[in-house]
């Protein structure tokens, strides 16, 4: 049966007045001298009151932010809290009563849904750009950087490009799903790929918003450990009974993971329930299910027996 055409037009003229275009102006100094550079990006109002949610990114290190409304008019927004961790930013423009997509994270998302991304891709004239595809995958992570990752993306093949960054994925009842973010062009290999854009999921951007409107920052949480993945090979070599889990490097004294009386060679086998098979999904863990304060219970291999221990988590420091 062939996949109905969704209605576009009316959620896009539901929802458009919400989305704004972001030109970002930095000074740098070089050898050539104090310049200034430019840089465009998207966003969304979630708040009467002109909060904006936008990328990381598309703000970092600026030193003045003009947006652009629906309308035409431009104001100049400030910054309320950044995080580079999950690359979003918060933004406010003078006044109230704007129009708005509230964040809400009752919306359910499902693996071939349709949903409409609108950006200001390649800073076009005219207003933004609208492109509609359907969703690929659900929680995909992205190495944006090689100290950043991001997790519990949503895969789209809604066209996205540069300008789109910030903007918001929709679904076909206007309700914000995801935050597009970024864009595979090329394979591990360097094939060139296409229709592959990442969004950051809603339950995400209202953690992260919540945190940055409250205090300016987000509380990640941390275990003060040097982290490594066991190797299945050399387990096996040396006859450990296990094949995965989070090898403890080394440990800070004072960090939460010392305090509950971890030791270096211990292996994390899972926290709260959760199985912990790598470092990567350990991260996972830190930055999607668990607190700052919240106690947890490790279970751990030592010493060739199975331990438990309760450790509180920590806040990772800035």
């Amino acid at each position: 049966m062939p996949m109905p055409i969704p209605n576009v037009a009316d959620t896009v003229e539901l929802v458009r007045p919400t989305v704004v275009s972001i030109v970002a102006e930095s000074t740098i100094q070089d050898v050539f001298g104090v310049r200034r550079t430019f840089g465009s990006g998207t966003g969304v109002i979630f708040d009467p009151e002109g909060l904006i949610l936008t990328n990381n990114h598309v703000v970092e290190g600026a030193s003045k932010i003009t947006v652009t409304l629906d309308d035409g008019s431009q104001l100049e927004a400030a910054l309320v809290g950044a995080d580079r961790l999950s690359d979003l930013a918060v933004l406010r423009l003078p006044g109230a009563g704007y129009p708005h997509v509230p964040l809400r994270t009752e919306t359910s998302l499902r693996v071939g849904e349709w949903v409409i991304a609108i950006g200001n891709a390649l800073a076009l004239p005219g207003g933004p750009t609208v492109t509609v595809g359907v969703v690929s995958a659900l929680g995909r992570s992205l190495d944006t950087s090689p100290r950043v990752t991001l997790y519990d993306l949503i895969q789209t093949d809604t066209v996205i490009n540069p300008g789109n960054s910030g903007g918001p994925l929709l679904n076909l009842k206007g309700e914000l799903v995801g935050i597009n973010t970024a864009v595979q062009r090329f394979s591990d290999s360097g094939t060139r790929v296409e229709g592959i854009g990442f969004a950051i999921n809603v339950e995400t951007a209202v953690l992260v918003a919540e945190q940055l409107v409250d205090l300016g920052r987000v509380r990640w949480a941390w275990l003060g450990a040097f982290l490594g993945d066991l190797a299945p090979k050399l387990a096996a070599e040396v006859g450990l009974p296990i094949r995965e889990g989070v090898v403890i490097r080394d440990l800070l004294p004072d960090g939460p993971a010392g305090q509950a009386g971890l030791l270096p060679g211990d292996v994390i086998m899972a926290m709260d329930g959760h199985k912990v098979p790598t470092t990567r999904e350990l991260t996972r863990l830190l930055r999607q299910e668990f607190r700052v304060g919240q106690v947890v219970q490790l279970e751990l291999f030592r010493d060739g027996t199975t331990q438990t221990l309760t450790m509180t988590m920590g806040e990772r420091p800035r």
